[in-house]
């Protein structure tokens, strides 16, 4: 007697009454567990390459700022009769402690979030944000008070470097700031699930560069430039 096999049997029936094909079940996604957020969690590889990604870019911002410092000490050098002291406005020191308190801020609310604590990151990480912001704002007012002391970009080669290393630092505040309202707007939406935890961990490293940075660049306008 002869055997149906899979050859015989007519198109039609394979796909069915609707001429659609069958539908299969999905297979599990690793045993049910799952983000408490809803997302399954990416990659490893997607973490270590969003850490390496960052730490290229510190490198790139480090050996930018080393250029222009090293211009700036090679032109002082060169004729230090065109190179007149400018006095710092007093804000640029509230404005040194504001960002090393919204530092501290976003590093706490990082390691709340490995905590599951997620009411009080959401909070400090406002809180970080918000000082961020009021560090670019200080900054502006301190532009001014030295403008209106007539200390300008031209005219004076020692005001002029400070000009541009500090606005080349407020540039890369409002990128890294940026990244921190994403993470912001990503809590408040309960959507911060492993990939934005990456986020919030390659925000936070970054913000403490900037730190380290901008401390740097005030130990130069006070002790040298």
């Amino acid at each position: 007697m002869a055997t149906l096999t899979d050859n015989d049997i007519p198109l039609s029936e394979l796909l069915g009454d609707g001429g659609q094909p069958p539908i299969f079940p999905e297979p599990p996604n690793g045993g049910g567990g799952g983000d408490p957020d809803g997302h399954r969690p990416p990659p490893g590889n997607s973490r270590s390459a969003a850490v390496i990604g960052i730490f290229v870019m510190m490198c790139a911002s480090t050996m930018t700022f080393s250029a222009l410092v090293s211009a700036m000490i090679v032109r002082r050098g060169l004729n230090r009769t065109d190179w007149h002291h400018i006095p710092l406005p007093s804000i640029l020191w509230w404005n040194t402690l504001i960002l090393l308190v919204s530092s501290v801020a976003l590093d706490t609310a990082r390691r709340q979030l490995r905590k599951g604590n997620r009411t009080t990151f959401n909070r400090l990480w406002t809180a970080g944000a918000v000082m961020g912001t009021w560090f670019l704002i200080g900054q502006i007012i301190a532009w001014y008070q030295l403008e209106a002391g007539g200390f300008r970009l031209v005219g004076n080669l020692n005001s002029a470097f400070f000009y541009v290393l500090t606005w080349a630092h407020a540039a890369h505040v409002i990128g890294a700031l940026g990244a921190v309202l994403y993470v912001e707007y990503r809590a408040l939406q309960f959507k911060l699930g492993p990939s934005g935890r990456t986020w919030v961990d390659v925000s936070a490293i970054f913000w403490h560069f900037l730190d380290l940075l901008w401390l740097g660049l005030m130990a130069l306008f006070v002790f040298w430039a």
